[in-house]
């Protein structure tokens, strides 16, 4: 693969970003979410074509406790690293942390390389495409922050958010009473939308985060490329999208 190179003060040098792609078998929301069919294909696959065909990472791992999972992979692309998850690391306890933390160690053991830092694609966001991992990893690198988080504009006006408090409701925030702002005059806001994490490997290895609020940037992308599958109704949405865009 084609490693990035990223331009500093002192120079020209080369930056390691390895890929971890985290599908563990069990899933509440929808049956074997990782494997389930979006426009005829398991939706890991593309998650796993767009970080190969970016061409940026030193390699990309697959970390999963199910075989067919790993199978799958396997025959999406020659060039990924399929690593066993150990089940302790697929419970609904298990933490991200720990299982990149897991495919960190196994992938030292394999190639002896630690990486400079760490790009993290959920495979539940298959709408991300290879230019977006590319564009995200430049800014990455580019910058002084230790981490970078893809974000998109909230869907649902914030100021619409309430809570019940004691069984009395209230706004989350941005109103005064039954006073209503107007999106126009919100403060200027944005949804994590867990498409992209990329961390410094020594960062995330001594704070165990994989950012701060003070010391990362925002990649910006499109509501459309952000849709998270978690629930059927997720598919299709992503199904319209991906009509639309083989009609354009």
């Amino acid at each position: 693969t084609v490693r990035l190179k990223k331009i500093t003060k002192i120079g020209l040098q080369l930056m390691n970003i390895l890929a971890i792609i985290p599908a563990r078998s069990g899933s509440k929301g929808i049956p074997s979410k990782n494997l389930a069919l979006l426009h005829g294909r398991p939706l890991i696959t593309y998650s796993i074509e767009s970080a190969i065909q970016s061409q940026i990472f030193c390699d990309v791992i697959v970390s999963s406790d199910s075989q067919k999972i790993l199978s799958c992979s396997a025959k999406t692309s020659s060039q990924s690293i399929c690593i066993n998850r150990p089940s302790y690391l697929a419970t609904d306890d298990a933490t991200t942390l720990d299982v990149v933390k897991h495919a960190l160690k196994e992938y030292l053991e394999i190639s002896g390389i630690t990486p400079d830092a760490i790009c993290l694609l959920q495979p539940t966001s298959p709408l991300r495409n290879t230019q977006e991992i590319v564009d995200s990893c430049i800014q990455f690198q580019n910058s002084t922050k230790n981490s970078l988080v893809s974000v998109s504009p909230p869907l649902q006006h914030p100021s619409d958010f309430i809570y019940s408090d004691k069984g009395q409701y209230k706004y989350c925030f941005g109103r005064d009473g039954a006073e209503v702002l107007r999106r126009q005059e919100f403060v200027k806001s944005w949804f994590i939308n867990g498409s992209i994490y990329i961390t410094d490997t020594r960062f995330l290895l001594k704070q165990g985060l994989f950012y701060a609020l003070d010391d990362f940037e925002i990649f910006v992308m499109s509501e459309e490329a952000s849709i998270d599958i978690d629930i059927p109704l997720d598919i299709c949405f992503a199904e319209a999208v991906l009509n639309k865009r083989n009609n354009k």
